[in-house]
């Protein structure tokens, strides 16, 4: 069976998926995770990037993976993602005029990016006599970075995307029968990425400089905690008001209403370009979106039904996967690559 890796290397854990299979008919093969080395990501040592490649081999080797061939995240902080508008084109006039919409959008030169685009509604789908594009660029030493730990870790890279897709990618199954659009909340370690799905498909996407480390760190100045302290009670705790008489959550409100408050305009961004339709739910994703109280947090304070993602949602798995179910939210970009088509 033609297999697919697909690999998420976090800046406190690396994730790895194999998955089976084509079209509607996929099987997963094989799951885990490592820790990924201390402040190895963030390093420009190639000492560290080494670190990494062997981490990622002990993963290979202890979760027992067939394929070599591996689809990667690039951090969404890192990598610019935008859902432009432009005038109805033909493929070849969009290929001419893409650098030059790409000037107005991106804060690098054009030079020192890896471009890339892809057509999500023709005019004929939005009704508007405008096209929606979705254009991402990754910084060329960023993919450099990540290319070269592939290539110590002796896998043979197909694809690299940002995680939102790879998300987006993971859950198009699970909103298939929601009528209108989902918002994707991804609460990782650094960042807090969002998405809106229509129809299965991106309509908007934006990053926060705000996640579980952000959480930790305002429990260290709020409640003089050390690092491993604000960990353990973040995790045991996470957003339950009943507890420690709501302490956790009182020290952590300043934090959360940075991310509330993005999703409110994020929201309020999608409901003025598309009157016609609405954000039905949300699906929090990543391994901050499992703290205790998280998803009842973030729908009351938004006022949307809210749910862990699933990400399992027509794969195949065997018996002993189902122990992955609660898993789901922190594998579930790493699902969405290995479900892309090699």
């Amino acid at each position: 069976m033609k297999s697919l890796l697909g690999l998420d290397i976090g800046s406190h854990s690396i994730k790895l998926i194999e998955i089976g299979g084509t079209g509607n008919d996929r099987t997963l093969l094989a799951a885990g995770s490592i820790p990924t080395p201390p402040k190895a990501l963030q390093s420009t040592l190639e000492a560290d990037h080494q670190a990494i490649a062997v981490a990622i081999r002990t993963l290979m080797k202890e979760t027992g993976v067939k394929s070599n061939s591996v689809a990667f995240a690039l951090p969404e902080s890192q990598v610019f993602t935008r859902v432009i508008e432009v005038p109805a084109l033909s493929q070849r006039e969009l290929a001419s005029a893409i650098s030059w919409e790409a000037e107005q959008y991106i804060p690098l030169p054009l030079d020192q990016v890896n471009l890339d685009y892809s057509v999500l509604r023709d005019a004929k789908e939005t009704g508007t006599k405008k096209m929606d594009v979705l254009l991402v660029a990754a910084p060329k030493n960023l993919l450099d970075k990540y290319l070269s730990i592939i290539e110590m870790a002796e896998l043979i890279p197909i694809a690299a995307e940002t995680e939102i897709i790879a998300t987006a990618r993971a859950l198009s199954r699970s909103v298939a029968t929601i009528k209108n659009a989902s918002l994707l909340v991804s609460l990782g370690a650094q960042t807090t990425d969002l998405a809106i799905l229509r129809s299965g498909v991106l309509s908007f996407t934006r990053s926060i400089s705000a996640g579980g480390e952000a959480l930790s760190r305002a429990l260290v100045s709020g409640l003089d905690f050390n690092v491993n302290q604000a960990e353990e009670f973040k995790r045991t705790y996470g957003l339950e008001q009943d507890k420690l008489q709501g302490k956790i959550v009182n020290a952590v409100r300043p934090i959360m209403d940075t991310i509330i408050g993005e999703i409110k305009r994020a929201l309020a961004f999608y409901a003025e370009k598309h009157k016609e339709d609405h954000v039905e739910s949300i699906l929090l994703s990543g391994g901050t979106a499992k703290l205790p109280g998280m998803v009842v947090y973030i729908a009351q304070n938004v006022g949307l039904e809210a749910q862990l993602a699933n990400p399992w949602v027509g794969i195949k798995r065997d018996p002993r996967f189902m122990v992955l179910d609660r898993e789901g939210a922190t594998f579930t970009v790493s699902v969405g690559l290995a479900l892309r088509d090699a």
